[in-house]
């Protein structure tokens, strides 16, 4: 099989030039048109500046034949005679102002000596020094023009959101992008989200923030925290916005960290408040939004048209006492320990609050608004410090209690340490030897009965609270024992006259006894082992009232 010869076609200078322009215009994203226009404005200001002041050269586009043709409209037709200093290397370069009477003539018979005349012109006659000029006329120019281009198409577009590659990171922190269609764009450092993964190659969503045709490099600039990656975030997980129920007000970030969101209700929404639906079940809108921001914290405020009221939510979720203006500055009036929730980490809360609200804010203390004797309102700090009265008696409710769902406590060594208790104080001398035989003992017991938390309320219901005093020598061993008077309000004790006393009950008399001598008491510590706490501060005021119901 006879080898296929390669073909060589031999191109002339315009075809070479048809090549070029198209080379340069898929390069830079521009028209062939627009390509030519700038060569011919570069080639005519070199060959003005140091050959013919009034020569015009014009790059035209045949598209039949795929050639550019150079030729300078400002050519002059000479006499016949005109010597050209034309040399074996080179043509003459007056030859890219003047033609022969009888070449002009070939292409058109009418031309006459001293007409204007177009004159085609060979590139290889400028002088390598204007050639340099042209070049460089070229790449700066291309580079103008792209940028016009870039501003044009880019302007329409900041503050959306563009899909970028991360070429490169700078000494400084920044980086260099690229777009999808291979236009650069730069990241500062201080535009930089620090919980993002910035390697190198890897796409990430950027927000075109700038367009500045006056950049030497990239004149797009873009962001990674803008304002605008939680609006349409924030369109997308809250539907009252889009219904327009809520309307977003403005939103401030510091991104990574913390971003405030200020909402305010539209007038569609008089039947009910659609803040509610905001946070959704269990905060379940804002969480995923703060997913969706690698944990950034979401705080939703609640635009007024009140600055001092708008200032008070801007600062959440500090507790604000009062807001007061002075001179248009705000004082943040807050308690000593809230003074840290209200500036925040790094002064994230009272930075964010005065962006969002546009006011000049100073948090001071209580303490030091007294001092520089600023008039506020104390009604809320009242409140905050007002003693919270609780009740001295509450009857036990025999419902189940939900603290003991699902917990079965075994009680019955409880049970059977009471009864030896009981045992010993009928025989006191053998109270510390049986002790030790307990402590001792190591063998293995029977199997325990266990409670579950049906009978474990059943055991501190107000029922099984209440004791069976009606033979008095089963409590015997109350005579040996002390203990102090329980504690009670002033305006709760009650008189008892002498005739009184000696009516009393059998009953009555053994508890008030009981209660005047259990004072060394000692508690089994077993019942700490199963988990319940016996320092429960009971209020047992409520107990007397039943003994004293019964005299």
């Amino acid at each position: 099989m006879a080898k296929s010869k390669k073909v060589t076609v031999e191109l002339n200078p315009n075809q070479k030039w048809y090549l070029i322009t198209k080379g340069y215009a898929q390069k830079h994203q521009m028209t062939l048109e627009e390509t030519l226009e700038i060569f011919s404005f570069e080639t005519t200001k070199a060959i003005n500046k140091d050959i013919d002041p009034e020569a015009k050269i014009v790059f035209s586009l045949d598209e039949i034949n795929k050639e550019v043709i150079i030729s300078n409209l400002n050519g002059e037709v000479v006499e016949n005679d005109f010597e050209f200093e034309d040399t074996e290397e080179s043509l003459d370069i007056q030859r890219i102002s003047f033609i022969a009477l009888k070449d002009a003539k070939k292409i058109n018979p009418k031309a006459v000596e001293g007409d204007k005349f177009p004159i085609l012109l060979d590139f290889e006659i400028i002088p390598e020094k204007s050639k340099l000029a042209i070049k460089n006329g070229f790449y700066q120019n291309f580079k103008i023009t792209e940028k016009k281009k870039i501003y044009q198409r880019y302007l329409p577009l900041v503050g959306n959101k563009i899909k970028a590659e991360v070429l490169s990171r700078n000494s400084n922190g920044s980086y260099n992008l690229r777009f999808e269609d291979g236009v650069t764009a730069f990241l500062p450092a201080s535009k930089v989200n620090k919980s993002l993964d910035m390697n190198l190659g890897s796409y990430l969503d950027v927000y075109l923030e700038h367009v500045n045709p006056e950049n030497r490099l990239s004149i797009c600039e873009v962001t990674t925290d803008s304002p605008n990656e939680i609006r349409d975030i924030i369109i997308n997980e809250i539907p009252e916005i889009n219904q327009g129920l809520l309307q977003i007000v403005k939103i401030e970030r510091t991104p990574g960290i913390r971003t405030k969101i200020a909402l305010k209700a539209t007038g569609n929404s008089n039947a009910f408040d659609p803040f509610g639906g905001v946070f959704g079940e269990g905060a379940k809108r804002i969480l995923a939004i703060s997913e969706k921001l690698n944990g950034e914290k979401i705080e939703v405020i609640k635009y007024s048209t009140n600055i001092l009221e708008f200032i008070k939510n801007a600062l959440s979720p500090a507790k604000i006492v009062d807001i007061v203006e002075d001179k248009k500055v705000y004082y943040a009036i807050v308690e000593e320990n809230e003074m840290k929730n209200a500036i925040g980490k790094g002064g994230a809360n009272i930075d964010l609050a005065i962006k969002l609200t546009n006011s000049k804010i100073k948090i001071i203390s209580v303490e030091e608004a007294l001092e520089k004797e600023i008039q506020f309102n104390k009604n809320r700090l009242y409140e905050r410090n007002k003693p919270v009265k609780k009740p001295k008696y509450s009857p036990r409710d025999s419902r189940r209690n939900e603290y003991f769902k699902g917990i079965e406590i075994n009680m019955s060594e409880f049970s059977d340490d009471v009864a030896q208790f009981n045992e010993t104080q009928k025989n006191p001398a053998n109270f510390f030897e049986n002790t030790k035989i307990k402590t001792k003992n190591n063998n293995p017991k029977a199997k325990q009965k266990r409670l579950n938390g049906s009978e474990l309320d059943d055991l501190f219901s107000q029922e099984a609270l209440t004791f069976d005093l009606d033979n008095e020598n089963d409590y015997d061993f109350i005579d040996q024992i002390e203990f102090n008077d329980f504690e009670y309000e002033d305006d709760d004790s009650e008189t008892v006259d002498d005739n009184q006393n000696q009516a009393e009950k059998p009953v009555v008399k053994a508890y008030k006894n009981a209660k005047v001598e259990l004072k060394d008491f000692k508690v089994d510590t077993d019942l700490a082992n199963y988990g319940l706490d016996l320092n429960l501060n009971l209020d047992l005021s409520g107990f007397e009232d039943e003994w004293e119901k019964k005299k």
